[in-house]
């Protein structure tokens, strides 16, 4: 059926108490939502964030809107190309606000609402539509943000109170300021939690390769599942350029260290992640539908997993990435939060948001994605750029 209408909208809560990461504070949870309708009413949904979101909804609104009504629905891949070459071709000149990653979170959430108008039409969940199933995925709490003032045993208290709540089993913190204080946060969750707690930890991206040898060595003693983003890359750019190579230096702090390296929330395409596959050595890949190009890139970038043999861990956003990780027998994980502190918006603004159930989530078992938009909350909340309510 011909695409109807594409609508946009986006929502900012701030946060009563800012919690921070290695190079400073996150104040907001900040989310666009889209809404594609088809011309026999079929609705599909879809979320983008990681950049400014007033601009990715400009972009869905002036830029992919025009380029997808009256457009057929089932062809999601040519729709996906479609707006990626008018607006990402070579020669294509467009706005200097209207970034890359600002386009790709557009394309994404509109691409995202193509594959849940196509479950919806199936009647399956979407991990079903993908040749998956309903399984319950290992979700780990997402916690241990630098609070000011907060001490290491009140960090150490919130994260127990929140992996009984969901009854996790796994739990990141955040790491990265100094190697010192790195290894005091990690010792003394390990110290208060037991050997038994799954245990990673989150950089974001706080070190050179010099100071991240340094940094493993003081790690290495407490069993880490992971170490995630180590390495800062120049401008935020992970593919190869003169003077800097971040995917080659995490393939050289691989061969330093036995702690195993996550990454991949930041790589905005098939292509960064294809390089790091080659010479980064990690062993979970977390590229994110959300943020960078949606499911029809989410799911070329986990095929290509599957040939290098690395497990997908999909970064942030559990109640979407769900579903793609059940379609996927080497996807691990899904990170998960403590909302009312994190995303105090999501379970309103999401009717249908998954539960975690003994460490684990499940894809909702209604079609598509299993949610709806609040459109209520929206209206009260957030900004509509265009949205019928």
């Amino acid at each position: 059926m011909p695409i109807a209408s594409v609508e946009s909208a986006w929502i900012r809560l701030p946060l009563a108490i800012p919690r921070g990461l290695s190079r400073g504070p996150i104040t907001a949870s900040t989310d666009a939502v889209c809404r594609v309708t088809t011309s026999d009413g079929v609705e599909g949904i879809g979320e983008a964030r990681g950049s400014d979101l007033s601009i990715i909804c400009q972009i869905a609104d002036e830029a992919l809107r025009p380029l997808l009504i009256g457009q057929e629905e089932s062809g999601i891949e040519r729709l996906w190309q479609r707006m990626h070459s008018a607006l990402l071709g070579p020669g294509v000149l467009r706005p200097a606000k209207w970034t890359l990653r600002a386009v790709l979170a557009a394309i994404g959430m509109v691409d995202q609402a193509l594959w849940d108008i196509r479950a919806r039409r199936q009647g399956v969940p979407l991990c079903v539509a993908l040749g998956g199933s309903r399984r319950a995925v290992p979700a780990y709490l997402s916690e241990g943000f630098y609070i000011e003032g907060q001490s290491l045993d009140e960090m150490a208290d919130e994260a127990a109170a929140g992996l009984a709540r969901g009854g996790y089993r796994a739990l990141k913190i955040r790491i990265g300021r100094g190697i010192m204080d790195s290894a005091a946060r990690v010792r003394h969750i390990r110290a208060r939690l037991g050997d038994g707690l799954i245990l990673m930890a989150d950089a974001n991206q706080a070190w050179d390769l010099t100071t991240a040898c340094r940094a493993v060595l003081r790690l290495h003693p407490f069993n880490l599942t992971w170490l995630e983003e180590p390495i800062r890359p120049h401008g935020g750019i992970y593919r190869p350029h003169t003077g800097h190579d971040a995917n080659g230096d995490t393939g050289r702090l691989a061969m330093r260290t036995s702690i195993p390296l996550a990454l991949g929330e930041n790589h905005l395409d098939f292509e960064e992640c294809r390089d790091v596959l080659r010479r980064g050595a990690i062993a979970y890949m977390q590229f994110d539908a959300i943020k960078n190009g949606g499911v029809t890139e989410w799911l070329r970038v986990a095929n290509l997993c599957r040939e290098h043999n690395v497990a997908l861990a999909p970064h942030h956003v559990p109640h979407f990435h769900v579903q793609l990780a059940a379609a996927m027998p080497h996807a691990k994980w899904v990170e998960c939060f403590d909302y009312a502190k994190q995303h105090p918006a999501w379970p309103d603004l999401f009717p249908g948001f998954p539960p975690v159930v003994n460490g684990t989530m499940t894809p909702p078992d209604a079609p598509g994605w299993g949610m709806t938009i609040n459109d209520e909350f929206l209206k009260k909340y957030g900004t509509l750029v265009r949205w019928r309510t």
